[in-house]
């Protein structure tokens, strides 16, 4: 399969519209003090690790990645922080969509 900007996007696209629902999700969590928001902070891990295998499919040792995305995904993984994991993930999801961004440039449109 060749690349074009418009296959990467929907390779991409479903990751991102999960994440969109589940920090919706989260905030409203939050909002609520229910407590215990780490069962749907897990389900944002594991829609990153998803996007992440993606990536890999896609371009291989050349995937984009944030910086030091293997010891905040560990903070991630290991917080107690319900709210500070959660800012976490959403600090990553939000730079792994502008290097896949920067990417998409040099491939053409279709």
């Amino acid at each position: 399969m060749t690349l074009s900007r418009k296959s990467i996007d929907q390779a991409v696209s479903p990751f991102y519209e999960a994440w969109a629902g589940l920090r919706e999700e989260i905030q409203s969590c939050f909002q609520q003090q229910a407590g215990d928001c780490q069962e749907l902070i897990a389900d944002g891990y594991g829609v990153y690790e998803a996007l992440r295998k993606t990536l890999n499919g896609l371009f291989g040792s050349s995937a984009p990645s944030p910086l030091n995305e293997s010891e905040r995904l560990e903070f991630v993984r290991n917080s107690k922080s319900a709210h500070a994991a959660s800012r976490q993930l959403e600090q990553l999801f939000g730079e792994l969509k502008k290097k896949i961004a920067r990417i998409k440039i040099g491939y053409p449109a279709e």
